[in-house]
């Protein structure tokens, strides 16, 4: 399967790990605001700003935009256009055969999502995440490189837990929210 990217900064470097980690999957191509003067990612080329794609049939998408509200609005936009929004899992993540993770999700390596847990369409799920038993992530969050959720946790539609930070068993991150933890404290503020 080709997979197309919006954007080529550090999150489509991201997704074009993942895409190569995973037999059968091929970059299609990059799309990026800032071509022409930006032309190529990692020697993949960058055809075009990011409503290019709109000129293009329908395909395989991945939108490498992290922040929530964005993300929400490209995913929208391009599943009504008849694009397709795979998940695209990093071949070093941990699932539970008992988890769901929904179309449109990014998840980087060396990450695990446990027993009973969801992960939202559109979300991002960057490196060495730990999402623990039935945590349930809302469509469109960031989570961060680093981040440990516990047991039960609730995150809502297009939250960003900050890096390296924890979200405590049973906690409820209200939608569209910042969480991290305080420098130094390693406790959620």
């Amino acid at each position: 399967m080709r997979i197309h990217i919006l954007g080529a900064g550090m999150l489509g470097r991201l997704i074009i790990d993942i895409i190569e980690s995973q037999p059968g999957l091929v970059v299609g191509g990059v799309y990026d605001d800032g071509y022409p003067d930006i032309n190529d990612v990692y020697g993949y080329p960058i055809v075009g700003k990011l409503d290019a794609i709109d000129r293009q049939p329908a395909a395989s998408l991945a939108i490498a935009i992290g922040e929530p509200k964005w993300r929400k609005k490209l995913y929208e936009e391009k599943k009504s256009r008849g694009f397709e929004l795979p998940a695209l899992i990093h071949r070093s993540v941990t699932l539970s055969n008992h988890c769901t993770v929904e179309p449109g999700v990014i998840i980087g390596p060396n990450s695990s999502v446990l027993a009973g847990s969801v992960v939202g369409r559109g979300s991002c799920i960057l490196s060495h995440v730990n999402i623990n038993q039935d945590v349930t992530i809302h469509p469109y969050s960031l989570i961060g490189a680093g981040v440990i959720i516990g047991n039960n946790a609730i995150l809502g539609e297009g939250c960003h837990v900050g890096l390296a930070s924890h979200v405590e068993r049973g906690q409820n991150i209200k939608p569209w929210s910042y969480h991290r933890c305080p420098e130094g404290g390693g406790r959620h503020a």
